[in-house]
């Protein structure tokens, strides 16, 4: 079975939620046939529908990213971990065919431009809120969830069940030099 089956919209007003789990994203740019994808730890909801996340100007996601004003962010699981960590560690500046050397898979769906990472237990197109001087000054980009889906495994009613489904599908958290921790389990606190 394949994953695309498990696949559901998640509604844009919890769709931060998506994120605020703190792991690392896959931040995937596009303009016309040209593509990256790379791993971005430092990203975050900034509002219920809009996401932040830094990219510096040396990656060549970055050019991607000012061109076409969308990108899709993606919470990887621990089932692709080399890969994370391959695309984390390889440039499309000098290697061009870096996605298809990672071995990461991708699926499509009808309503989305953008081919979505396998692995991943949720994906969101983000239409960047531009804001030149924290792009250039801090590498800092925003934007606005425009669609979101997640895997209904581990992801419904609006709420993570990472606990019930494939742990492949826990998030990543990375620390340096491929140090990764994954999720861990589920505690839930009452007054």
């Amino acid at each position: 079975m394949s994953q695309k089956e498990f696949v559901k919209p998640v509604g844009l007003e919890t769709s931060y939620r998506l994120f605020n789990l703190g792991g690392t994203a896959f931040v995937e740019s596009k303009q016309g046939d040209d593509l990256d994808i790379m791993p971005a730890s430092w990203n975050c909801p900034l509002d219920y529908d809009k996401m932040t996340v830094v990219i510096d100007s040396t990656h060549y996601s970055r050019k991607l990213i000012e061109a076409s004003e969308y990108i899709l962010l993606a919470v990887p699981g621990m089932g692709i971990q080399k890969e994370i960590l391959y695309l984390g560690s390889v440039s499309k500046n000098d290697n061009p065919n870096k996605i298809a050397d990672s071995g990461l898979k991708f699926f499509t769906l009808p309503d989305c431009d953008f081919p979505l990472p396998e692995g991943c237990s949720a994906w969101a197109v983000i239409k960047l809120i531009r804001e030149p001087h924290n792009e250039k000054t801090y590498d800092l980009f925003m934007g606005q969830i425009v669609k979101a889906w997640a895997d209904s495994r581990v992801f419904s009613n609006n709420h993570w069940h990472l606990e019930e489904g494939p742990d492949e599908l826990r998030s990543m958290h990375y620390v340096a030099g491929g140090h990764f921790y994954a999720i861990g389990k589920r505690v839930d606190v009452t007054l």
